[in-house]
């Protein structure tokens, strides 16, 4: 009896480790990860350190979500208006000022549904006492 149980516990031993192998390659390849991320940059008004940043990509192991986020880096404090849209569609809108423990800078974050085909996003921001606009845009 010895004999037949070996080999079957040498089989659960193999099974076992080729299912531990293979899972983190089908963790991996689900695309979920920030290796979909897509970024713009603008330099926002002519000669003015003022920039923005605009990154795109789906949340973690949730691809019909596209996490949004928008930036901008600014030499004031000032008020800033701030729009997101998608596909053309206003999807959300605020106010936000820069801080001074980062940079007098503010970031938006946002989760919006990734449409079938192409997603247009796009990033504006309005400096509130000198007008300044700040605008990024991908196609995702």
């Amino acid at each position: 009896m010895l004999v037949r149980r070996v080999p079957a516990i040498v089989l659960s031993f193999v099974l076992g480790a080729a299912a531990l192998v293979s899972a983190p390659i089908a963790l991996a390849s689900d695309g979920g990860n920030a290796t979909d991320v897509q970024k713009d940059r603008d330099t926002c008004g002519d000669g003015t350190p003022t920039r923005a940043k605009l990154k795109v990509g789906t949340l973690e192991n949730n691809n019909s979500r596209l996490l949004i986020v928008g930036t901008v880096w600014s030499d004031d404090d000032d008020v800033w208006e701030w729009r997101m849209r998608h596909n053309g569609e206003l999807s959300f809108e605020g106010r936000a000022r820069g801080r001074e423990d980062v940079d007098l800078a503010f970031r938006v974050s946002r989760t919006m549904i990734n449409w079938d085909g192409s997603d247009d996003i796009v990033f504006r921001a309005e400096n509130q006492r000198t007008g300044e606009v700040c605008r990024a845009a991908l196609s995702y």
